[in-house]
C-alpha cells in the first residue's frame, strides 16, 4: 500500500464531500483516537521492547519472586 497516496485520497474525498455529517465523523475519530505508547516510543525503544517480548514468547523470563530477592537487596521491593 502506498500509504502518501491513500492519505491523498482521503483529504480529496473530504476535501470534496459537502457532508457535514462525514466532516464531524472525521473531527470525532480523529480526536477521540489515543496514541498508542509504542508509536512515542524511539526506533531504539521499540527495538528493545520487541526483542523483550520475543524473550517472554521463549519463556526467556525470571521468575518475579527471584526478581523482588535480587533487588530487595538494595531496598526494592
Amino acid at each position: 500500500m502506498d500509504l502518501q497516496a491513500e492519505k491523498l485520497n482521503i483529504l480529496q474525498t473530504i476535501m470534496n464531500s459537502d457532508d457535514e455529517g462525514l466532516i464531524m465523523d472525521v473531527k470525532a475519530f480523529l480526536s477521540d483516537r489515543e496514541t498508542d505508547w509504542f508509536d512515542e516510543l524511539g526506533e531504539e525503544q521499540q527495538k528493545d521492547v520487541l526483542e523483550g517480548l520475543a524473550e517472554a514468547d521463549r519463556g526467556e523470563t525470571v521468575p518475579h519472586a527471584e526478581v523482588v530477592k535480587l533487588f530487595g537487596k538494595w531496598g526494592l521491593k
